[in-house]
């Protein structure tokens, strides 16, 4: 029983702050902590079935399944959007800050035109910094799929973004295309 509690408290000391980014990207901050709690219970029930070394992607995949139940149970969820925009930004640290909000609502309205499955599998790439392995895991698909899938999100972003520099008439050199390497 010890070793148990042991894992399940090393397991929330390494992913927890991770799992909760994620739920309040889904969610919303008021709802992520139940979702942390409700992941972190499952992984209590599930704890000698998950396999070392493979945590952190089951831990987003029951994240993303709490999500869903919530969602068919009648949560409210906020748009992803809604959600970027409102980050955190130091303005006293930051340069540039007025093209970074220009580029940040340009990506949310790129975003904004992407269906939920192409926003999931970019959000789920980048912003959580998972491996290609951990990612098909949270999403339920093969790892071939989701660079699959990954590949013709990219695009699809790529031409929204696009479509919405060039509507803006945004000159290049006034706002970095965040695609830019």
């Amino acid at each position: 029983m010890r070793e148990r509690q042991e894992r399940l408290t090393e397991l929330f000391r390494r992913h927890a702050d991770d799992i909760h980014a994620y739920a309040t990207w889904r969610v919303g901050r008021q709802d992520a902590p139940d979702v942390v709690g409700e992941v972190f219970l499952a992984a209590w029930r599930s704890l000698d079935r998950i396999r070392s070394g493979e945590e952190r992607g089951w831990l987003f995949g029951a994240a993303r399944n709490v999500v869903l139940a919530r969602r068919r149970h009648g949560a409210a969820s906020a748009a992803l959007g809604q959600r970027l925009v409102t980050l955190a930004v130091e303005e006293s640290e930051r340069d540039g800050l007025a093209d970074d909000v220009a580029r940040r609502d340009q990506v949310c309205r790129a975003l904004d035109t992407l269906g939920e499955r192409d926003r999931e599998v970019l959000i789920t790439a980048t912003w959580f910094d998972l491996s290609p392995a951990e990612a098909a895991r949270v999403l339920d698909i093969s790892r071939p799929a989701y660079l699959v899938r990954l590949h013709r999100a990219r695009n699809r972003f790529r031409s929204a973004y696009q479509q919405v520099t060039d509507a803006e008439g945004s000159h290049p050199s006034a706002v970095r295309n965040p695609l830019a390497a």
